[in-house]
């Protein structure tokens, strides 16, 4: 009996989720543009890569959840437009569905263990002017953006151009973070607010 049991395990269907998925990795590996990616991350939703800078990913760095929204039909998008523009990532962060980091040249550091919400998105620029006259001027304002280790960022949030975020601090769904949160704090809100600590 335990001989026929191992045969059923060994017959088991493959993976539906996986066979779907597989093309799908492949076809934003194939359509990614930037030539400085580093790692080998656990890629369970397609990511694309695009500019010129560089991308640097720790060990196991993982893109995309099964079980959230969108884990079928987005993709990750992580763009160092730049020469100069850098996006590092710290080991075992994960990152949920449809997530979004764009680098002009500042840079977007992201340390070890922290998690991402689906749908989050990080700029270390404003990509035009505020000023009606340079709004479609060549040098739009960058600050860099850092995120300390264990930092757990909920779904749907922006981080803007110039903000830190100390270690361990939770930024709650939705929020849009504009300006430095500190360690240890839950923070939420538009614009964030710390709104008590841990």
């Amino acid at each position: 009996m335990r001989g026929r049991q191992v045969m059923m395990r060994l017959r088991r269907r493959p993976d539906p989720a996986e066979l779907f998925q597989r093309p799908r990795i492949w076809k934003y590996r194939v359509l990614s543009s930037c030539p400085r990616v580093t790692g080998a991350p656990i890629v369970n939703q397609p990511v694309l890569y695009a500019g010129s800078g560089e991308i640097r990913l720790g060990d196991g760095v993982q893109f995309g959840w099964r079980r959230s929204p969108g884990f079928y039909s987005g993709y990750c998008y992580l763009e160092a437009e730049g020469l100069e523009a850098l996006i590092a990532i710290g080991d075992r962060t994960e990152f949920n569905n449809n997530s979004m980091l764009k680098s002009v040249g500042a840079g977007i550091r992201i340390g070890r263990d922290c998690l991402f919400g689906a749908r989050v998105e990080i700029f270390d620029s404003d990509f035009h002017g505020l000023d009606p006259a340079s709004r479609k001027g060549p040098e739009p304002p960058t600050a860099p953006v850092e995120i300390g280790d264990n930092v757990f960022v909920g779904m749907g949030v922006r981080i803007l151009k110039g903000v830190t975020i100390g270690a361990d601090s939770v930024i709650g769904a939705g929020a849009v973070v504009t300006s430095a949160i500190p360690s240890g704090v839950v923070a939420a809100g538009n614009p964030a607010r710390v709104i008590r600590s841990l």
